[in-house]
């Protein structure tokens, strides 16, 4: 049932969202940074009237079209996706890392397919011409910068590592979306907690295991990739293999967290210890391949037992 909305409410809502779109044109790290606190208000406006927060969307949606730019209204789009599965989730009382799955698949589809979506319709310009001009002129610079300090750079090497990381764009988005979701869902937390809003079961971060099938994905992938040639399967499998590296490694880093808890530190020590592990992200890696491997946690419950 919808409950009464106010004008101002009406107000702070559209002030907000105008904002986001405003500081998200001028850099997407402003935007990023926003995002939670215009989901916030935007949520809460669909808890209250579905009716109005797609109203706020239309209101917003015509403007858009004629005065912002392309990627401006692309981020308009993203933002009232995330609202929209953010309040499904609460909804039905799914788990904090469920709906961390939605939001990050939610986020990776809409900014990919978005991005695919202008550059076929001619709005913004190919990302790979992009990638190419800043590339070229990285490797002019380099080659420059090499000549005039009689170092010997090896401009080659650079420009492999620049290809396959553009080739990865598609895992590091992913990512991306991954940490984008993660910051949003906990500062959800924060903004509802004065809320009548019934939150996400919560669950703490040593917590956090990821399913053996992950390992074996990997791993598989890992021996495919030997065999396959430059093309499509290698991108695919590159592509995949970056972010079961990212699972990985935050199953280390949960790992650890436990193991400092389990040793009975202080909550803050662990946390100043899980810093360098992050830092050290391919010793992480293993640890959490590892412990996959030997399930060392099921090992260390078993003996607390």
């Amino acid at each position: 049932m919808n409950r009464q909305v106010s004008m101002l409410q009406l107000m702070l809502v559209l002030f907000t969202v105008f904002v986001f779109i405003t500081l998200t044109d001028i850099s997407l790290l402003f935007g990023a940074v926003l995002l939670p606190f215009a989901a916030f208000f935007l949520v809460r406006l669909k808890h209250q009237s579905n009716y109005h927060f797609w109203l706020t969307f239309i209101s917003f949606l015509i403007p858009a079209i004629l005065l912002l730019s392309p990627d401006s209204w692309l981020w308009f789009v993203v933002l009232y996706i995330v609202a929209t599965v953010l309040h499904r989730t609460l909804k039905n009382e799914d788990s904090q890392e469920l709906t961390l799955f939605y939001l990050t698949a939610a986020l990776m589809i809409s900014t990919i397919g978005g991005l695919n979506l202008l550059q076929g319709l001619g709005y913004i310009q190919p990302l790979s011409e992009t990638y190419l001009n800043i590339r070229n002129w990285y490797i002019e610079q380099v080659e420059m910068y090499g000549s005039i300090a009689s170092s010997t750079l090896d401009s080659g090497l650079i420009q492999s590592t620049m290809d396959q990381l553009f080739i990865n764009l598609p895992a590091h988005i992913t990512v991306l979306s991954f940490l984008i979701a993660l910051y949003t869902v906990l500062m959800q937390r924060v903004l509802f907690a004065s809320t009548d809003v019934k939150l996400w079961k919560y669950r703490s971060f040593k917590e956090w295991i990821f399913p053996r099938f992950v390992l074996h994905l990997f791993l598989i992938l890992f021996i495919v990739s030997f065999f396959t040639t430059e093309g499509a399967a290698q991108s695919t499998i590159g592509n995949i293999m970056v972010v079961m590296e990212w699972a990985l490694f935050l199953h280390g880093l949960s790992f650890l967290y436990f193991f400092f808890m389990e040793k009975k530190l202080n909550k803050a020590l662990s946390i100043a210890l899980l810093v360098p592990f992050a830092l050290l992200r391919p010793i992480t890696l293993l640890i959490g391949i590892f412990e996959m491997i030997f399930r060392f946690r099921k090992l260390l419950l078993t003996k607390r037992k």
